[in-house]
């Protein structure tokens, strides 16, 4: 069973949506759902989630996850869309199974006709099926249908995993850390099932299903084959006894799901093939992670939040399809609906760019609708996937759009390509450096500083030392530099005014930060050094350069608190306001950078005694 489309009009941020999800012969394509916070993202995947429950309800009405009659989803007309008179959503599914929501503002005797948008769309049938004093009307198709639900569930793995999830560590308690892995006791009764929908904290039940894996493929599926031995016996005659010879194990199910476990264990730890399970004895029953005969975990509780959350994930996959008991001699056997919210959670960029692409892309059978911010997850299944390997949708409006049109995906993924490439190059620099550095915020700074200096009479300091512009990664230089043990020139690291750092030394490198001047209208920004005076005449020439925020109160905790006026470089000005100072400025202009000026060059004059010997 698979999602084919959904449909949701009004309802929060989506005024209207119509989204059909891809199957072709390989099976279902990955759904990722992306856009900013409050986009409607995890409204979407509540409708899928609340035809799911009900769907369990019909199927195992004496184990639901949520009371029969209730619903997953809260119904309710302050979802609706402002200044509209209803919402709705439907969800299809393969098979020809459906379910829709209508909610009204009030009740359906109140209105002399249905609301502008109702007539001509699918909403129009849950319109007449709804009762005259409803507000609101729920329909299952064939999910009354108890057969037919159960058939759902025992052909498929249908879970969700919500953006609370969260697996307690192990340094939290000793309970935690000691837990045993106990074998589970399934109910074998008609209406009731061992199978959960929602999943918070699956970590213990897992590690329970691992260890029952273990013990069944080591008792059932081992495989001996006799081996005649002749021993002596009385009268000097020989006596031939079979012995049984281990030949390993056969390709039983639970052989072959401990198989994949060990795949998926591989992949999110990243040790290579050695890496396996151990089970501890009876008196310390606990699932260890091994490498040969070498234990790395000794309990799986101790992985990194990242990992369990991963481990988690997948094991539950198999687990909950074990569960149905259909035939599985492969991970690509496994059929159903996988719902994640925000799937990156916890992981490493490591695990979301490079493992979790091709953990999913284990279970071409499953259909994956999950939502994320990552852009190295999207990146990853690129490369996993292929162009066309899966969706992306762009909420609120459902649009399908390619990882290049999202384009602040590629940007943050190169920004973080540029961050790393800029340290390499700053780092080079410096071990090559004849003369020592002088690190600052941005280019603009750089400018000021060298115009400063020959304005001021720094001449001789100016000539014996390297302005360079941090790209605004002074504390990345900062910790760098201070951690790699290489010598080299000194180093100056010089903070803008509104910096909150502390004067600091190590070795040949030192962070300073420029003497603010209070009172300014400009408080960030090497701009601060400039007179209100010079401003002006820089205003003067022209007015872009500066923007003005007048003046004004505001009341905070009661009181009436007056905001004094601010002024901020226009950030498409910056250049041309630097250029502009620059050349007209005087020594009158640079004056307030003097301080800074002396503090530079005490330091480069500063020399370090010899430890005498």
């Amino acid at each position: 069973m698979y999602v084919t489309r959904i449909q949701i009009s009004n309802y929060g941020p989506i005024e209207r949506l119509d989204i059909t999800f891809p199957i072709d012969e390989d099976g279902p394509k990955p759904i990722i759902l992306v856009g900013e916070n409050g986009s409607g993202k995890s409204v979407l995947l509540s409708h899928i989630v609340n035809g799911l429950m009900l769907a369990q309800q019909s199927a195992y009405p004496d184990t639901p996850e949520v009371e029969l009659g209730k619903v997953y989803k809260l119904r309710s007309p302050q979802y609706i869309t402002s200044a509209k008179e209803f919402s709705f959503a439907r969800v299809d599914l393969t098979d020809n199974l459906w379910f829709g929501e209508l909610q009204l503002n009030k009740r359906k005797q109140d209105y002399d006709a249905p609301p502008d948008g109702i007539v001509g769309m699918d909403a129009e049938s849950l319109w007449h099926n709804m009762a005259a004093t409803d507000p609101s009307h729920i329909s299952p198709k064939t999910f009354n249908d108890r057969f037919r639900a159960k058939q759902i569930f025992q052909s498929n793995c249908i879970l969700y995993f919500p953006p609370d999830r969260f697996e307690d560590p192990a340094w939290l308690n000793e309970t935690n850390l000691n837990a045993r892995a106990e074998h589970v006791d399934r109910r074998r009764i008609e209406g009731f099932t061992d199978r959960k929908v929602i999943n918070y904290s699956p970590l213990r039940d897992n590690q329970n299903w691992v260890f029952d894996l273990a013990y069944d493929f080591s008792v059932f599926e081992l495989q001996t084959s006799n081996v005649v031995v002749g021993f002596p016996a009385e009268g000097g005659s020989r006596r031939n006894v079979p012995l049984p010879v281990f030949q390993g194990f056969s390709a039983g199910r639970a052989k072959t799901l401990y198989d994949v476990v060990l795949r998926i264990l591989r992949l999110v730890i990243g040790k290579g093939d050695t890496l396996r399970l151990g089970i501890g004895s009876r008196h310390s029953r606990v699932v260890s992670v091994m490498s040969g005969n070498q234990m790395l975990v000794p309990n799986v509780f101790q992985l990194s939040s990242g990992e369990v959350s991963l481990l988690n994930l997948f094991l539950s996959i198999l687990r909950d399809y074990d569960l149905t008991g259909n035939q599985l001699t492969q991970a690509g056997d496994i059929s159903g609906i996988i719902v994640v919210d925000e799937i990156d959670l916890h992981l490493h960029a490591h695990h979301q760019c490079e493992i979790l692409p091709k953990l999913m892309k284990m279970f071409p059978k499953v259909q994956f609708v999950v939502t994320s911010h990552s852009p190295l997850f999207v990146l990853g299944l690129q490369e996993i996937y292929g162009e066309n390997g899966f969706i992306l949708y762009h909420l609120p409006e459902g649009r399908p759009i390619s990882p290049e049109e999202f384009g602040e995906f590629r940007d943050v993924y190169q920004a973080f390509a540029n961050t790393r490439r800029h340290f390499d190059e700053t780092r080079a620099a410096v071990r090559n450096a004849q003369k020592p550095l002088i690190f600052v915020d941005g280019k603009t700074d750089v400018e000021y500083h060298k115009k400063a200096a020959k304005m001021l009479g720094f001449n001789s300091m100016l000539d014996k030392t390297e302005f360079r512009d941090s790209g605004g990664m002074l504390g990345n230089i900062w910790k760098g530099l201070t951690n790699d043990h290489v010598e080299h020139k000194k180093v100056i690291v010089l903070h803008d005014p509104e910096e909150r750092v502390e004067s600091d030394t190590r070795a040949n490198v030192y962070r300073r930060r420029i003497r603010k001047i209070e009172c300014h209208p400009i408080q960030k920004g090497v701009e601060n050094l400039f007179s209100k005076k010079t401003l002006e005449k820089a205003i003067e020439y022209k007015t872009a350069f500066i923007d003005i925020t007048d003046a004004y109160q505001k009341r905070e905790r009661g009181e009436i608190v007056p905001v004094p006026e601010a002024w901020t470089v226009n950030e498409n000005e910056k250049t041309n306001l630097c250029i502009w100072l620059c050349e007209n400025g005087t020594v009158e202009d640079f004056e307030h950078f003097r301080p800074a000026l002396e503090m530079l060059r005490e330091i480069l004059e500063e020399t370090h005694e010899e430890p005498a010997e």
